[in-house]
């Protein structure tokens, strides 16, 4: 469905999960919501922390998937970055120079990037992927001269939560991971093409095959990749899980009770086209499938027109009204329609692209509406989020947006559920039916349950879905 950024923290604003059925990226990628069509970011990782402590910022951290888990992963590597041509300075002190160490941090970005497709296409991740959150922490250990050669060695230190598909996990213990990036992320895309005058990089995929799609569907493994050992850095560590949630309930007495719109339960769901809004799109058929599937659970319908729907659900005095859009996520109006229902519903969801996390960035949903996006604070809200990799590009940033002095984390007025992996589009309107209608029509499932539901609908194409900030909700209905 739709592609994740690597946290707000990887792939920012230039402005301002797979299990068993994902085993083959290549073939499946023209019908995941991956969209490319928007560039990612960079930004500077978060170096605040101290990730000598293994305990800061992650010991209150849970969460549930059905078949995925949460896992704390650290390491220290390094990359190769080529001697600048105006620096002049020691080697070993360029974190002393501002500019320097801002390229620095943006060539770290460029490797870390290449985790999307080594946790997803590389052979020992196929069958049971994974993804970064993208809000990792980075410390620059050292920095040395390559003898020889115009390179320089940054070593660093890494520290992040990630996703991965259950399989990979043996007992309660941590498990023991290899994985590959690219030594210089500079120039790995061009090792990908056998002869200088080929047209096709053989060591990613044939429809994404340029330089922007690289990091995500980059396989050294191909046949017929040119890329060798020497281009490649090996890292070993260890996943150590993190404690999942049991019994946890959305908040349904705030959600059926006065949350801002009366004895409405207010959904804004959004459907994103794959391409555009001509029969046969993709998206356009999410869009109608989910509005039959809405009126076969018991919804009535209020307002049907071609590119906006309106559903309606009585229970007792109660009503659940389901707001329907099928727009372009490129376009401005879907900015628009977007902040509208994120400021204002209950419930907002999104499926469709994620333009590399381009599409529901803050940044980017600000530029196109003139202002900061401001959540409401004490509005309890549920966001969901069906689209690539949203784990990664949509999850941390929310819960950023509803921090108060009374919610540090953000996550008492907020749930989200995202995605670890690529979303499928054929599966979008099912997962999208069995999320409203679990929460909607005041059966009161557990987010437990619900993630299981989820998980059925989705068959053989699990992305990962999962639940985010209910470590803190109720224990029961």
């Amino acid at each position: 469905m739709k592609i994740i950024i690597f946290a707000a923290i990887l792939f920012g604003l230039t402005g301002g999960t797979y299990a068993a059925g994902f085993d083959d990226l290549a073939v499946t990628a023209a019908s995941l919501k991956d969209s490319a069509a928007a560039q990612p970011l960079s930004i500077t990782p978060d170096i605040s922390v101290d990730v000598s402590n293994p305990d800061q910022n992650f010991t209150t951290s849970r969460w549930y998937g059905s078949d995925s888990r949460q896992a704390r992963m650290r390491f220290a590597t390094y990359l190769l970055y080529e001697i600048p041509t105006r620096y002049n300075g020691p080697v070993s002190q360029i974190f002393s120079d501002p500019d320097q160490k801002q390229k620095v941090f943006s060539l770290i970005d460029l490797q870390l990037r290449h985790m999307y497709g080594a946790f997803t296409t590389h052979p020992g991740f196929a069958d049971t992927p994974g993804i970064p959150s993208g809000d990792y922490k980075v410390a620059l250990l050292s920095a040395e001269k390559v003898p020889n050669e115009p390179y320089i060695r940054i070593h660093y230190s890494y520290d992040d939560i990630v996703v991965f598909s259950k399989n990979l996990f043996r007992g309660s213990g941590a498990t023991r991971i290899q994985f590959l990036l690219p030594k210089d992320p500079v120039t790995i895309y061009k090792k990908g093409f056998p002869t200088p005058g080929s047209s096709k990089n053989r060591c990613t995929d044939e429809h994404y095959n340029s330089e922007d799609d690289f990091w995500y569907f980059w396989n050294p493994y191909q046949e017929g990749c040119p890329i060798t050992n020497d281009d490649l850095v090996v890292v070993n560590t260890d996943l150590t899980p993190i404690q999942v949630t049991h019994n946890t309930y959305p908040e349904y007495a705030r959600l059926y009770g006065e949350n801002g719109n009366g004895d409405i339960l207010q959904v804004t769901y959004l459907v994103g086209v794959d391409e555009n809004f001509r029969n046969g799109d993709l998206g356009k058929q999410t869009f109608k499938d989910a509005f039959a599937g809405l009126k076969g659970a018991g919804f009535q319908v209020t307002v049907n027109e071609p590119r906006r729907k309106r559903l309606s659900f009585r229970f007792g005095a109660k009503r659940a009204s389901v707001e329907m859009r099928l727009v372009n996520p490129g376009s401005a109006e879907f900015s628009q329609e977007a902040v509208k229902g994120m400021k204002t519903a209950d419930i907002f969801l999104y499926d469709g692209h994620s333009g590399l996390g381009n599409y529901l960035n803050p940044d980017r949903l600000a530029e196109d509406t003139g202002g900061p996006l401001a959540l409401p604070k004490d509005k309890y809200q549920i966001f969901i989020f069906q689209g690539c990799s949203t784990y990664a590009y949509y999850n941390s940033a929310f819960f950023k947006l509803k921090r108060s002095g009374s919610d540090p984390k953000g996550t008492k007025n907020l749930d989200i559920i995202t995605t670890g992996i690529g979303a499928a589009f054929e599966v979008g309107a099912k997962v999208d039916v069995a999320l409203l209608t679990s929460v909607t029509m005041a059966q009161k499932p557990s987010w437990q349950t619900i993630l299981d539901r989820v998980r059925a609908a989705e068959g053989s194409d699990s992305s990962l879905s999962h639940v985010n900030g209910d470590e803190d909700n109720p224990d029961h209905p």
